[in-house]
């Protein structure tokens, strides 16, 4: 008896390298607004063109990102993969940066910022 799902085409990848490439993503994405963020503050110097606004969604996005490379390092340190090891090691640093990075800038525009009560 065919089923719904014999009409369809599925792809998988394994866990490691869905996180992997996860995280490397958002850590892209997080890169992308960090250097916005700095032409806005230091070539235009219109600070209401940064990120301020969507401080809440970056922090979650940053620490999914960073909870994804974990888990990608785990998982390719238990499978023993030294090419997916590396790029999992490096996913995991970047991301550390990036967060890094966001807690700086946040901490040195605080005085820019406009807060709405």
């Amino acid at each position: 008896m065919p089923t719904w799902k014999d009409r369809f085409i599925t792809l998988t990848f394994p866990k490691k390298v869905i996180f992997t490439v996860g995280s490397l993503f958002l850590c892209f994405i997080h890169a992308a607004v960090i250097v916005s963020d700095l032409y806005h503050f230091l070539v235009t110097q219109n600070v209401d063109l940064m990120s301020f606004r969507f401080t809440v969604v970056l922090l979650f996005s940053h620490v999914l990102s960073f909870y994804w490379a974990v888990l990608a390092t785990i998982y390719t340190l238990l499978g023993k993969d030294n090419v997916l090891i590396y790029f999992a090691l490096t996913s995991l640093a970047m991301n550390f940066a990036m967060c890094l990075a966001r807690f700086s800038m946040d901490y040195i525009t605080i005085e820019y910022r406009e807060e709405q009560y």
